[in-house]
This record gives structure tokens, sequence and C-alpha cells, in this order.
């Protein structure tokens, strides 16, 4: 259904420098959504239970690290998250995947209506600006296209 494996074997390949977190088990995963407070789209858990987050080094994409979903520093989907809604108001149904140097920050919207869409969060305007992607998966293939 989601071939990430297949994705992060193109990008390990490419000559990028590339670091991954590791899988994150269904339960740490489900424990992640109960600290955020958000139900993931399926693609998105799917990547966390294969690659656990990471990618091209300084392109991360945020996840769980070392199969702990309480572990709240960068590149965590529970710090990323937690930190924009406290310092930007991050609305409560969006999940950060991408935070780099309090510039960009790209998220899913959970909510009901916004299907696991990727958003582009102006953390200066504290508003959803665009949609990136449709969902998940599409977004991480073109994340890894554009750098092989």
């Amino acid at each position: 259904m989601y071939d990430y494996q297949s994705l992060m074997q193109k990008i390990d390949s490419s000559g990028e420098e590339t670091y991954w977190f590791g899988a994150a088990s269904k339960e740490q995963i489900q424990k992640l959504e109960n600290l955020l407070q958000l139900n993931f789209p399926e693609d998105f858990s799917a990547f966390l239970e294969i690659c656990g987050g990471g990618g091209v080094v300084d392109s991360e994409i945020c996840g769980v690290e070392k199969n702990d979903a309480t572990i709240a520093r960068g590149g965590t989907v529970n710090y990323s998250t937690n930190y924009c809604r406290t310092d930007y108001d991050l609305p409560m149904d969006l999940a950060v995947i991408f935070l780099k140097d309090d510039e960009i920050c790209w998220a899913i919207d959970c909510s009901p209506q916004g299907k696991g869409k990727i958003v582009s969060y102006n953390i200066f305007r504290k508003k959803t600006e665009k949609i990136l992607a449709g969902n998940f998966y599409s977004f991480f293939k073109d994340h890894i296209e554009m750098r092989t």
C-alpha cells in the first residue's frame, strides 16, 4: 500500500546523508496520538511504523525517536507540535512534521475536514497558508523524488 521501504532505499543510495529514527510500534504511535489529542491519518502512522521519522540530514521529517512517544526534543512530532502550539498558536488539529529554524513549519491537518492534507503553517502570521500535498504519502514521495 505505502512503499516507504523503497523510498528510504532510494534516498539512502542517492549519496545524500540520511538518518532514520527506526520503527515506532503501534502502541507508541497510539501514545503519541493520545499525548497530542490527535488521530493521525493511516499513511502517516504507516510511515512512523516503518521509518519512525528522519530522512535527509537537515531536512528530516519529524517522528518518534527510539520508539518512545514521550521523548520531546527537536525532530520529534511530540516536541515540534507542542512547541508550535505554545509559541506560535498552532491549531490543535495540526501535527508538525517539519520545523526548520523557527521559520518553516509543515504540518498534517488531522481534522475531519482536513483529511490528512499537508499544510504550510506561517508561524509569524499564526495561520495556515497553503496546502502542500493531499496526503502524507504523496508529500513524502515528492520529498524524496526532489532529492534523487
